[in-house]
């Protein structure tokens, strides 16, 4: 029995045994698997993710692939100007006006694509403003004034023409430029912008927007001299459409033919001086005819057309003469007016015609001449000096209404200075502090519908008539 007893007893701890080391062995082998599958959640969520990083990467991609295919098609540059202004203006009478702290923006969005080897396209949207201020400027309304004048924050196609090239591998390569053309901002402005030129036509004889359509040919293999071009121009100065009544968006001309489009052609050769690098000639004629007198007045019975104006021009500029850092311009302008006998009648009051009272038809000859220099000096040239004179006679007339000097300098009846002072920031931006003053010496700068008379302080209305104008300004300038 005792032995029997034994037996059960050392079975039963051999069981026991055995079924601890089972234990032993379930538990190190859970132990594992749990491991096993830390490790399994560990490497799941490292998959997981590196998989939001490959979507993010391949939305990225794509990002890029789209933006580069719309580069390569068109490409943005950008022009931004910031203007601080102070006027003192001086009235016949001897009063004055002052108007300080005026701050503006203009923005430039410029655009460029390659469309073919023979063909591109350039263009502009402007928006130029107050601070402060979303007063929409009449004169935006006048075609060749639309993003050049301060208005509110819109913007307005300034530029946009396809240039398209034929036999460029040629003797006489030829070229069409058709749109809205690179007519504002011409040379010599872009010696005080620090930037390469940036229009085609002399900016003291046109300044601002324009529609048309320019024929080149590029002559500089026939008369043996570089960057020698002769141009043809055609443009609309002002086109008169009407709404056809109770027919949405039709305009197909006027109802009438008491006013004519004003239409205007011109010839332009562009060359280089012989043997002196950096140099550029213009000479230049255009004819503008049917003149109307306020582009703005729809109303047939009263606005008119006023007469013709032919306008010649001859300039000349030096850049950077002999490594000198010294830049050299002179432009020469001549008006010869043409008016018809019309005047134009606003509510009853008569303006006048064509430089003239009512009813005149004598011709009026007009003149103007542009001087300047700049000359850049200390480390990398970083400060530039520039003045300028500019003179125009009683019956000088041009066509730089749009211009971005909100006081239309070049356009003065009197004599006109201006002297500045550079701070070249970096390649793309600079700051310019500068002083202009314009002593007016006959009425009606810049206009065509009116009788120009000497300023004095013995005629009528001489309360509001500007005898001088001065201005000192801070203008800070990024073309990238």
């Amino acid at each position: 029995m005792k032995k029997i007893l034994l037996t059960l007893c050392v079975v039963t701890l051999s069981l026991s045994a055995n079924t601890k080391n089972d234990n032993t062995v379930l538990l190190k082998s859970l132990m594992k698997e749990v491991k096993t599958l830390k490790q399994e959640v560990v490497s799941l969520k490292k998959s997981k993710t590196q998989y939001n990083q490959s979507i993010d990467d391949i939305y990225e991609n794509i990002d890029r692939v789209e933006a580069e295919g719309f580069q390569n098609k068109i490409n943005f540059g950008l022009g931004f100007k910031t203007n601080l202004d102070n006027f003192t203006k001086t009235y016949a009478d001897g009063h004055k006006v002052f108007n300080n702290n005026i701050w503006s923006n203009k923005l430039m969005l410029n655009m460029k694509a390659n469309i073919t080897d023979n063909m591109n396209f350039y263009g502009r949207l402007s928006m130029y403003k107050y601070w402060g201020s979303s007063y929409i400027h009449p004169y935006t309304y006048y075609d060749n004034m639309q993003g050049r004048v301060p208005s509110d924050s819109s913007l307005y196609v300034e530029r946009a023409y396809i240039n398209w090239f034929l036999f460029k591998d040629s003797l006489l390569p030829i070229a069409f430029t058709i749109g809205r053309q690179p007519s504002s901002d011409g040379p010599s402005n872009q010696f005080k912008d620090n930037t390469k030129r940036k229009g085609t036509y002399s900016a003291l004889l046109y300044d601002g927007a324009a529609d048309g359509i320019v024929f080149t040919a590029n002559i500089s293999k026939l008369i043996k001299l570089p960057k020698s071009y002769l141009r043809f121009g055609y443009a609309k100065g002002f086109g008169y459409s009407q709404t056809i009544p109770n027919v949405s968006n039709a305009f197909i001309g006027a109802s009438n033919n008491d006013i004519k489009d004003t239409n205007i052609a011109g010839f332009f050769l562009d060359t280089t001086v012989p043997n002196v690098q950096n140099s550029f000639i213009q000479v230049s004629y255009s004819k503008m005819l049917d003149i109307v007198a306020n582009p703005l007045d729809k109303n047939s019975s009263q606005n008119k057309n006023i007469g013709d104006v032919d306008l010649y021009g001859a300039m000349v500029q030096f850049t950077n003469i002999n490594n000198t850092h010294l830049d050299l311009f002179a432009q020469y302008g001549y008006s010869h007016a043409k008016p018809n006998k019309n005047s134009y009648i606003d509510n009853g009051v008569n303006y006048g015609g064509l430089l003239g009272d009512t009813s005149d038809t004598t011709t009026k000859d007009g003149h103007s001449f542009w001087l300047g220099s700049r000359y850049g000096f200390g480390k990398k040239q970083k400060y530039k000096f520039g003045l300028e004179y500019n003179q125009g006679s009683k019956n000088w007339i041009n066509l730089t209404q749009g211009s971005f000097d909100i006081y239309n300098k070049l356009a003065t009846r009197g004599n006109a200075i201006e002297t500045y002072m550079m701070y070249v920031i970096n390649r793309y931006a600079n700051l310019r502090i500068g002083y202009v003053n314009i002593d007016y010496k006959y009425t009606r700068s810049g206009w065509f519908v009116g009788k120009s008379r000497k300023i004095s302080n013995s005629m009528d209305n001489v309360q509001n008539i500007v005898d001088n104008l001065k201005s000192v300004y801070l203008k800070m300038s990024v073309h990238f």
